[in-house]
């Protein structure tokens, strides 16, 4: 407990530390932008240029819009093709209550990289900050199809069954290979809904899984936006079984079923059209089997992190 108290307050200190050279930065870049308005690039979440979708904290529900450019850009046409290739670094700090009971605390890196339609690790700029309310991380990524309406991709991430966490480089235990297929659809510039579906490439034991949900973009200002998100989630007996494998066997073993009925709210701040930060808050209603075996009947995750985009 000693280890994880040192641990959260070099976090929160860390965090304090970049926030504060963040705020510094955004102090200088404000000095230097033109006072009127139509001349201004703000990578916000304006409700027009919003592309919520569902999918469980995570964010992670996106996109490939190309933000708008200030009046006295010229961008010279040598430049185009490197204009494709964006990143997206940072650092977060995630705790977590599972349904068989286990808790962690982790400060993690953010690495992103895209290329047109493909993207590896997190989402970059101009599709985070299209905003997501419920869709998960992903290692590799495909955009199928990306407009005003729906969006469709294919994905895939290295997961960690211990923790049921995507890959890092950092946490141990056994890891699988999980497929995913995502759809959304944007009923108008404040609801979506979307769905998931997950399948173990590897018969590792994380067997199938099915999420619905919708989501609910609600903009604060220019430069800030609250998503709001409720979404439920089916397995098969082998998923259930491997993620609560701590926990007793239910009376006449694992059946597939609903799990789990979660609400999520994210926050999201462009600090610059560069640097933004963010927190999310989730909680979960065990349902079914897995409500027999948790030693209660929700679970709650959280993060908050620093972020830097390319532009």
């Amino acid at each position: 407990m000693g280890l994880r108290l040192r641990a959260l307050a070099w976090a929160c200190c860390l965090l304090a530390t970049m926030a504060s050279w963040t705020g510094l930065v955004g102090a200088a870049h404000a000095q230097t932008q033109p006072p009127e308005p139509s001349t201004q690039t703000t990578p916000t979440v304006a409700p027009d240029a919003v592309q919520g979708t569902v999918q469980a904290v995570a964010p992670d529900t996106p996109h490939d819009a190309a933000p708008d450019r200030p009046a006295t850009a010229d961008p010279a046409p040598a430049q185009a093709p490197a204009q494709r290739w964006q990143y997206t670094l940072g650092l977060k700090l995630k705790s977590s209550e599972q349904a068989d009971g286990r808790k962690s605390l982790a400060l993690r890196p953010v690495l992103g990289l895209r290329y047109g339609r493909w993207r590896l690790g997190h989402a970059t700029g101009d599709e985070w900050f299209k905003f997501s309310g419920y869709r998960e991380a992903t290692n590799l990524a495909y955009d199928l199809r990306d407009d005003d309406r729906l969006h469709l991709s294919l994905s895939a991430r290295i997961q960690n069954i211990q923790d049921n966490s995507s890959f890092d480089g950092f946490s141990s235990g056994k890891n699988t290979v999980r497929g995913r297929v995502s759809a959304s659809y944007q009923l108008d510039k404040h609801w979506s809904l979307g769905s998931d579906v997950t399948q173990d490439l590897m018969n590792r034991g994380d067997g199938t899984t099915l999420s619905m949900g919708v989501s609910y973009l609600w903009p604060l200002s220019e430069r800030s936006a609250l998503s709001l998100s409720s979404g439920a989630s089916w397995a098969t007996a082998r998923h259930w079984a491997t993620q609560l494998r701590l926990r007793p066997t239910p009376e006449g073993g694992w059946q597939a079923g609903l799990g789990d009925w979660g609400w999520g709210m994210s926050y999201r701040y462009a600090i610059t059209p560069q640097w933004a930060w963010f927190g999310t808050l989730g909680t979960s209603r065990h349902l079914g089997q897995v409500n027999e075996v948790s030693p209660s009947h929700f679970s709650w995750n959280g993060q908050l992190g620093l972020l830097y985009f390319s532009r």
